[in-house]
């Protein structure tokens, strides 16, 4: 989806805890202290953080998956068993879940080194220790025989920090508690993901916590649910995208309706670009062509670069928001109409006595605009026509028209919604 890839990106892994509880299927949330100039400050997360150098050295300790594995299911060249390394090291620094097996697979007592472990987990979170010598002096393995592989995030390009985060989920221990450490953790929380998503709870959450915790929905099981997990295969990236929306600022992904758009022209994330379309909204779509959002569809304005000449497509004169946005749009421009009917007596029509001096384009096959700009004639069903803004490869498709494949046509632009790319690619 040619999302950008950064210096500052730091990779990172995080783990589901899951367990059934009384009320359905639990997660474990943790909420994370309150520090200044950091988006996560406050917000409830699952327990996780960025790779260190020890994780990859624990590889000779490991039960259930080897390198080999662990780069075939991310998707890697290399180095994927330190992230389910760094997953397990991060829930037992700051949850204090630690998952671990005899050398042949065995399950081991934890319970009688309770106190041994607090300042194991002590040390590993202040760097004076690494997971590879806890196994050492205990002669345990990472048992990663249960570990599924569950999601892949990007963070935005609009954060400071930012991290490329696999996402994994566990079954929780048996036999374990879990407990803050009091530093990243300031406290847990068992809860269903609707508990959670709850308004009323009023949690902060990331989007990416409440996209994940939605996904989570619906399982009769924290076993059924580790199930779906790990039958996941081609797990893809996400990667969100800032947009405005109804309330400002907003962050969308792959599944929006104006995700494609947004990723396409703005690549850099500005977060400029609206997500969510009002009348009179307009919209640059290339160097050529200007969407205005209105109340039962879009109108398009096709302008060419040199000299200005236009041409306007679907306009409603009954939609006072949508006319103003395009006369502000073409004022001083030399203006012909297209119509997506064929019919003499369509709704545009009406525009003639709004813009005094254009001219309404008939049954032509192609149209000129001054010197760099094109606009062609697609074959479509009767009645309607769609037009190809040729040097831009975008299609401007009538009322009905949900799909087009024809030859030069790299993008569609429909006439309720946001662009797409064409069919045919």
């Amino acid at each position: 989806m040619g999302a950008p890839r950064a210096g500052n990106i730091r990779p990172a892994a995080s783990v589901l805890v899951l367990r059934d509880g009384p009320r359905g299927v639990e997660l474990l949330l943790m909420r994370r202290p309150e520090r200044d100039n950091d988006f996560r400050s406050g917000a409830c997360v699952f327990p996780g953080g960025v790779l260190d150098t020890g994780d990859a050295a624990a590889a000779p300790w490991c039960v259930g998956l080897d390198e080999t594995e662990a780069n075939r299911r991310l998707g890697l060249r290399e180095g994927g068993l330190a992230y389910f390394v760094a997953a397990l090291r991060e829930c037992f620094e700051e949850v204090g879940l630690l998952f671990v097996c005899g050398p042949a697979g065995e399950p081991v007592d934890l319970g009688s080194h309770a106190e041994m472990l607090r300042d194991w987990r002590h040390r590993l979170h202040g760097g004076q220790a690494t997971l590879l010598a806890l196994c050492q002096a205990f002669d345990w393995r990472l048992d990663l025989r249960e570990m599924a592989y569950f999601s892949h995030w990007l963070t935005p390009v609009v954060r400071p920090k930012r991290f490329d985060t696999r996402f994994f989920v566990r079954l929780a221990p048996p036999g374990q508690e879990a407990m803050p450490d009091f530093g990243e953790a300031l406290e847990l929380m068992w809860l269903t993901p609707d508990e959670a998503l709850d308004p009323q709870r009023a949690l902060k959450l990331l989007a990416v916590t409440q996209r994940t915790l939605a996904d989570m929905r619906g399982f009769a099981s924290a076993r059924a649910a580790y199930e779906h997990a790990r039958a996941l295969r081609g797990v893809a990236l996400h990667f969100p995208r800032p947009a405005q929306g109804r309330d400002g600022l907003q962050l969308i992904i792959e599944d929006h309706p104006a995700y494609d758009e947004i990723a396409h022209l703005d690549p850099d994330g500005r977060g400029d670009l609206r997500c969510v379309l009002r009348p009179g909204d307009v919209t640059q779509l290339s160097p050529r062509l200007w969407r205005v959002a209105g109340e039962r569809g879009n109108a398009y304005l096709v302008a060419d670069p040199a000299t200005g000449e236009s041409s306007l497509l679907d306009a409603d004169p009954a939609d006072t928001a949508q006319r103003q946005a395009l006369q502000a749009l073409a004022e001083g421009r030399s203006l012909r109409w297209l119509c997506a009917s064929t019919a003499e007596n369509a709704p545009e029509a009406g525009l003639q006595s709004q813009w005094l001096g254009a001219t309404r384009v008939g049954s032509l096959s192609e149209l000129r605009l001054g010197t760099l700009t094109t606009l062609r004639a697609l074959p479509q069903a009767v009645g309607s026509r769609a037009w190809l803004v040729v040097e831009d490869g975008i299609a401007l498709l009538p009322t009905g028209t949900h799909g087009l494949v024809s030859p030069g046509v790299e993008r569609v632009a429909p006439r309720v919604g946001f662009t797409k790319p064409s069919s045919a690619r």
